[in-house]
């Protein structure tokens, strides 16, 4: 399988220029076109002088979308998912937009979406992106399967990794009927993703799993509902508290109600790892910087292992679950 052109081109070197970055949002622009051009989805782009955004529409059969595309330093924010969603609103009755994001999304962004009264938005991030530039997935598959879950649970994101793994397990499952089936652990947002990976890295971990990017804290249950209604026996989810309590316990409900392994924090993830490492290492990572996650993923590779397990029971339960167990130090 060939490498994704954008692969290299996802962490800028230190001190990016202006110049670097326009170049990294034409090869984007580029690859884009080149994804729907192959397809024959008759892509119409206009693109922005920074080089950094494309807007315009293509087509799948008789069905027409408007698309915005964005490669930004930070996730997208709600602001920029509703600036969208009014041009998707201002077309003919019926259009969805399709945002593609290599900078992936906010998880406030997201559960914005799904607190108005029409969802109209179908979400792409980097590592969907990625899976359809490497040619693990096609678009127009891609967009069938997005399509349907937006349909059947009013969710605008469905991360396409999710797909690929369910797909894979299939015939496991027949065999085994889940006794060793991977474990997806469903988070509630990229970094929170990448922190749990590194958090993971820490173990040797017997069992097979993935962690999985909900989009938001509202995405959670639902995915979680989803896989398995679909035959996924092994999952998790780490929760994080929400300001509104009746919301948060709805959550919890429809979590405990299909059985899924939850953990709940009372407070993000940067700041639960945070507990765990010690008052010198706080101190002298303070001023670094925190972008896209960076700090939590500082504090993972770096607490206490033996304290997270003793004073976090249902984490230390899902480590068992996975046959876990931490590396010598």
């Amino acid at each position: 399988m060939k490498e994704s052109e954008l692969v290299e081109l996802l962490n800028p070197p230190e001190g990016a220029s202006r110049h670097w970055l326009q170049q990294r949002g034409r090869t984007f622009e580029r690859v884009l076109n080149r994804m729907l051009l192959i397809e024959k989805m008759e892509p119409r782009t206009s693109m922005r002088p920074s080089g950094e955004e494309i807007d315009g529409s293509f087509a799948m059969g008789n069905s027409f979308y408007l698309l915005e595309a964005k490669w930004h330093a930070s996730p997208i924010p709600a602001s920029a998912l509703y600036s969208f969603k009014g041009k998707v609103d201002g077309k003919l009755i019926g259009t969805i937009g399709v945002f593609f994001s290599m900078s992936d999304y906010s998880k406030d962004a997201v559960d914005a979406l799904l607190n108005g009264k029409e969802l109209n938005l179908i979400l792409f991030g980097h590592k969907d992106l990625l899976l359809v530039d490497s040619g693990k997935i096609t678009l127009r598959e891609a967009m069938r399967i997005k399509l349907r879950y937006a349909a059947d649970y009013g969710q605008p994101f469905y991360p396409l990794e999710t797909y690929l793994s369910e797909t894979e397990q299939v015939d496991q499952f027949s065999v085994d009927q889940g006794t060793s089936q991977k474990w997806s652990i469903i988070v509630e947002g990229e970094d929170d993703g990448r922190t749990i990976n590194v958090l993971l890295e820490r173990f040797d971990v017997a069992r097979d799993y993935i962690v999985i990017p909900a989009g938001g804290h509202l995405a959670v249950a639902q995915l979680a509902e989803y896989l398995i209604s679909n035959n996924s026996k092994n999952v998790a989810a780490i929760i994080t508290p929400l300001s509104d309590p009746d919301v948060q316990k709805d959550q919890l409900n429809r979590l405990s109600k299909v059985g899924a392994h939850t953990i709940v924090l009372n407070q993000d993830i940067e700041n639960w790892l945070n507990n765990y490492v010690s008052v010198e290492y706080h101190n002298a990572t303070f001023g670094l910087t925190n972008r896209n996650g960076k700090m939590a993923r500082r504090y993972a590779r770096n607490a206490d292992i033996k304290e997270l397990l003793k004073n976090n029971p249902s984490f230390s339960d899902l480590m068992v679950k996975l046959n876990a167990n931490p590396k010598a130090q």
